[in-house]
């Protein structure tokens, strides 16, 4: 199980409170009408499943990386 609260990563600690709030934004912000339908956590990706769109991909600190179609 992960502990949500500090993450180690590559280039240290960084907080999963950072993570959430930075994907959260990008959510809001480029897709403001859209609902969560699934959230998804890789080897080294965040996979957010939007109901009835693309998947949304984002790296382990939270930038989005892309569309998964």
């Amino acid at each position: 199980m992960t502990n949500w609260n500090l993450i180690r990563g590559v280039e240290g600690k960084f907080s999963a409170q950072d993570i959430r709030r930075n994907i959260l934004s990008y959510i809001i912000q480029n897709h403001p009408a859209s609902l969560i339908q699934s959230i998804e956590k890789e080897s080294s990706t965040y996979r957010i499943g939007l109901r009835g769109e693309n998947s949304l991909v984002f790296d382990w600190k939270g930038q989005f990386v892309g569309l998964d179609r």
